[in-house]
């Protein structure tokens, strides 16, 4: 279930919503950090379309986490680079082609690995 939260200015009107997934504890017990993310309603609309789609965001939010597709901001080319080669290593793709695309993820790392998914761009492209 998604936590919603009213964000409020310093005047007291809600100016948007943090919306919450929690999904879990990790191995020693400790709560993992939540799937987090703001929706911001647009301008002339009732409180109750409001309450509305705030409940309807937060369900698509949760739909999305609970499918794998919440965002992560901190995961940088290299870890989802090593995610993807172990999916295809599980799902069967041949030794020799991993191992080539491996050696080829050395040099790629070098260049991108650092930046965030989020940052990447066209002009981080190198020669």
């Amino acid at each position: 279930m998604a936590n919603i939260t009213p964000r409020k200015n310093k005047k007291g009107e809600i100016t948007s919503y943090t919306i919450r997934v929690y999904h879990g504890y990790d191995s020693k017990g400790k709560r993992l950090k939540p799937y987090t993310m703001s929706y911001k309603p647009a301008t002339g609309m009732t409180d109750k379309q409001i309450k509305k789609e705030v409940k309807r965001q937060a369900m698509l939010f949760e739909e999305q986490c609970k499918l794998g597709y919440a965002p992560d901001s901190r995961q940088t080319f290299a870890r989802y680079a090593e995610y993807v080669l172990n999916s295809k290593e599980d799902s069967g793709t041949k030794h020799s082609t991993i191992k080539r695309y491996r050696e080829l993820l050395e040099r790629i790392n070098k260049g991108i690995g650092h930046i965030r998914l989020t940052d990447i761009r066209p002009q981080n492209q190198t020669c």
